[in-house]
């Protein structure tokens, strides 16, 4: 009588044979070569989902190659898998030895072009999804229909080639997903998205390391590399700095912040109190020279980055350096829509290598980009916008801000902390007062400075 649990394990092999593509080995090997390959066919077989090997429903034909070009691993052609001859050489010395399986090149190369003749079928098409590949980089124009032909997201990437393509990008992190037990940790929204097309997840370790790493500006007082648990960050605010009288500036400056809870307070309503503790993103372009060039801002010679920086020295930089108003935005988003946000963030903090330009990628509308990509339900609404105050207008239109969360009165929306008064207009209110208020109090001297410098200091930033 066979007990339950060995029939579902009889069943859950049977299942995963019958789901294995079938492949057609090369004719004419030696016996130690035939019994290699069978050995990394059957390797590859055992790390693809079930969903994966079901959609490979012909036979694959395997051949060994010694006239494929330099530096190419491997090409999938229709139905037939071509790799690199000296891959099974190294394969062969593997065998028997300590070397982790998961690390071999020939184990990687067929998994590679496994992945490109899946992306291939009816049930793959990965991509050509839309939602891919905005995570992968080819984010949406906001000026022309359709996506960008550049992925800017070059910056501390595994494998550059992964960016020749989005067909190449999909093999290349299928790769990864199936070989790396860490892929999840590394790139966390790209490992959900395969999690939920395969219905099924590799193995992996227990944990992540905490937190998300921001580099900070230490010359601002702020700690230079700051560790943020998304479990503390209670909601996300667009944040609108006023107009400025300069030529970047005259339509304000769009920017995200991150209502962070102190340590110890549960998430709620009362962490819009913890100032010292909230982050802003905001996007900004590097500049090499003392003083900006509008012709370089015009044709995109600065880098744009996204720079994570302090409450605190945002609102003096604006209100006090600047004199120009800040507003808090409060947006409607779930606890889960709340923390892709913040790891989305994360990445384009260390991945984003974009072009910065005032009329096409600005602060507006790459701000408008983070929302697009972290949160799939913002992506099918008509957001997009190139002017700071359009992108705000737009925000409120579709109900994606919480209203009942500001306050009607405006003492009490400064008191939260939606909204921060220039200099200019507390000093003129405490001028005309006969009986000054406790905020006409004189203020200490501001920290902030016109050009800051980003971690060593390399490159030098301006707001828009």
């Amino acid at each position: 009588m066979i007990r339950l649990p060995a029939l579902a394990a009889l069943l859950l092999a049977s299942a995963t044979v019958a789901a294995a593509p079938r492949f057609g080995l090369p004719a004419g090997l030696g016996a130690a070569d035939a019994a290699a390959t069978q050995v990394l066919v059957a390797a590859a077989q055992a790390r693809l989902p079930p969903s994966w090997a079901q959609a490979l429903d012909r036979p694959v034909a395997l051949e060994w190659r010694d006239d494929l070009p330099e530096g190419v691993h491997g090409r999938a052609r229709q139905w037939r898998i071509l790799l690199r001859r000296e891959l099974l050489d190294d394969w062969k010395q593997r065998q028997g030895t300590a070397a982790p399986e998961a690390e071999a090149p020939a184990l990687a190369a067929l998994l590679h072009e496994l992945a490109h003749l899946y992306d291939r079928t009816a049930s793959g098409g990965m991509s050509r999804d839309p939602r891919l590949l905005g995570l992968a980089g080819w984010q949406k124009s906001a000026v022309r229909p359709g996506r960008r032909a550049r992925n800017d997201f070059r910056d501390r990437s595994p494998d550059p080639y992964e960016l020749a393509s989005p067909r190449e990008y999909v093999a290349v992190n299928l790769e990864h997903y199936l070989l790396d037990p860490d892929y999840a940790c590394r790139r966390p929204a790209l490992a959900a998205y395969f999690d939920a097309r395969f219905g099924t997840a590799p193995a992996r370790p227990p944990a992540c390391a905490e937190g998300l790493a921001f580099v900070q500006d230490p010359a601002a007082g702020a700690e230079p590399l700051r560790l943020l648990d998304p479990r503390r960050v209670y909601a996300v605010d667009y944040l609108l700095a006023g107009d400025g009288a300069g030529m970047a500036s005259r339509w304000g400056h769009a920017m995200l912040r991150l209502v962070v809870c102190a340590p110890g307070r549960e998430p709620g309503p009362d962490c819009r109190l913890d100032l010292q503790h909230h982050l802003v993103l905001s996007f900004r372009a590097f500049v090499d020279d003392l003083q900006i060039s509008s012709w370089s801002g015009l044709t995109g010679r600065y880098p744009s980055r996204l720079f994570a920086l302090p409450l605190g020295q945002v609102v003096d930089e604006y209100t006090r350096v600047e004199l120009r108003d800040l507003h808090a935005i409060p947006l409607a988003l779930s606890p889960e829509e709340v923390a892709a946000v913040a790891t989305r963030a994360a990445q384009l903090h260390w991945s984003y290598d974009g072009r910065y330009l005032f009329a096409s990628n600005n602060c507006a509308v790459e701000t408008w980009k983070l929302l697009h990509d972290a949160v799939p339900r913002l992506a099918a609404l008509p957001l997009r916008s190139l002017f700071p105050n359009g992108l705000a207008r737009r925000l409120r239109r579709h109900g994606v801000v919480d209203a009942a969360a500001v306050p009607v009165d405006a003492a009490e929306r400064v008191r939260l902390g939606f909204h921060f008064e220039a200099a200019s207009t507390i000093t003129n209110r405490c001028t005309r007062s006969p009986v000054p208020p406790l905020a006409c109090r004189p203020a200490a001297p501001a920290t902030g400075s016109r050009c800051r410098r980003r971690g060593a200091g390399r490159r030098w930033s301006r707001r828009g």
